[in-house]
């Protein structure tokens, strides 16, 4: 309805003159705004509700992680709690030193010097020189565990000492840890690519593994580097006469037995090489002075055997 402002009358709706008065009536107020639904807000996807819904499920899945990293742990601690020694650590604390591979007492081996047998390694003073010398004392009295630690200090002191390592190397061996011997005597190498003891070592790893072109060119370098060790000329020989060479097998062995005349095991495979050459004479020659400079049982059994069986040839 439209109220007349002269008369007061109340005039219907789109009347344009008072129908009482003829007064113009004024126009209807315009329409107002058309009122419409609160849009949606989007972000009330990630209200309170839906937060703590969140969170929850952020905290479940840190849980399975922490339950598979517990798992991880007891695991590698042998459900102990506690983190395990080191496989370093372990082997040098055995108290039986592990069986040695044939043909193993001819690596280079760190000679025995005099030094206080059982006292503590001292950590800040000292030069690697001097741990070094005390690591390989406590070796040769199977002090494992001592021995160890005095080598780890000298390469505290100076990280590029390659004594150190090869001093590493040939304890790893002793206890058939064999990669990380090889570790060790690279690193010596590198540090000291002229250290004939460490090359002579890492080519019986090698050879010990199978692979002989390998130990061949080391044992080669080797004997390059110091041509007077009967070591060296044994362990080439040896990979000559298991690479079916035996010619060359034979002048390596005549070499180790002519640096090194009494030892009975060179004069045995220099006695199998002989019979490989067909000269069964230098054979039960040489099978003469494994009897001459043996004690072991096994090498005078195997001598007489082999002089029985070329003296029944001829």
């Amino acid at each position: 309805m439209i109220v007349c402002p002269a008369c007061h009358a109340e005039n219907p709706d789109g009347t344009k003159i008072c129908v009482k008065c003829g007064t113009e009536l004024p126009k209807a107020a315009a329409a107002g705004p058309a009122k419409t639904k609160p849009a949606t807000d989007d972000t009330r996807k990630f209200g309170v509700r839906d937060t703590a819904r969140d969170l929850v499920d952020v905290l479940w899945l840190l849980l399975i992680l922490l339950l598979i990293v517990f798992g991880f742990w007891m695991e590698a601690t042998h459900w102990t709690g506690r983190w395990s020694e080191t496989e370093e650590v372990k082997i040098v604390k055995e108290p039986i030193v592990a069986s040695v591979p044939h043909h193993a007492h001819h690596a280079a081996h760190p000679a025995a010097v005099q030094a206080q047998i059982g006292e503590k390694p001292a950590v800040e003073y000292g030069d690697p020189e001097s741990f070094y010398e005390k690591g390989k004392t406590q070796y040769d009295h199977q002090h494992y565990h001592e021995s160890f630690n005095y080598l780890k200090q000298a390469l505290e002191i100076d990280p590029t000492f390659a004594k150190a390592y090869f001093g590493l190397g040939y304890l790893y061996a002793r206890f058939d840890m064999n990669d990380a011997a090889v570790r060790m005597y690279e690193m010596a190498l590198r540090f000291d690519p002229n250290h004939a003891d460490a090359t002579n070592n890492l080519g019986m790893m090698y050879y010990q593994a199978g692979n002989y072109d390998d130990a061949l060119q080391l044992f080669q370098r080797a004997i390059a580097l110091n041509g007077q060790n009967a070591d060296y000329e044994f362990n080439l020989g040896s990979v000559y006469l298991d690479m079916n060479q035996p010619q060359d097998a034979l002048d390596a062995f005549q070499k180790a037995s002519g640096l090194r005349p009494t030892d009975a095991s060179i004069y045995n495979d220099l006695a199998v090489t002989y019979e490989k050459l067909g000269q069964k004479q230098e054979a039960v020659d040489t099978w003469q002075k494994v009897l001459q400079y043996s004690k072991d049982p096994d090498l005078l059994q195997n001598a007489k055997n082999h002089i029985t069986y070329l003296q029944a040839q001829s």
